[in-house]
């Protein structure tokens, strides 16, 4: 009886790792795209209003 119950938690597992994988990922911000302020360069900013 035991094994039947393994078996199910198994194929329940596989289940959810099957539906976890598949789920559509988050998609990135745009600010996520951009460098960080600190890293571009200064002179740009002078252009800048």
């Amino acid at each position: 009886m035991w094994i039947f119950l393994l078996e199910a938690g198994v194929a329940l597992a596989l289940l959810l790792f099957i539906l976890w994988w598949t789920l559509p990922r988050k998609e990135k911000d745009a600010s996520d795209t951009e460098p960080p302020k600190a890293l571009t360069d200064k002179k740009d900013d002078h252009d800048r209003p």
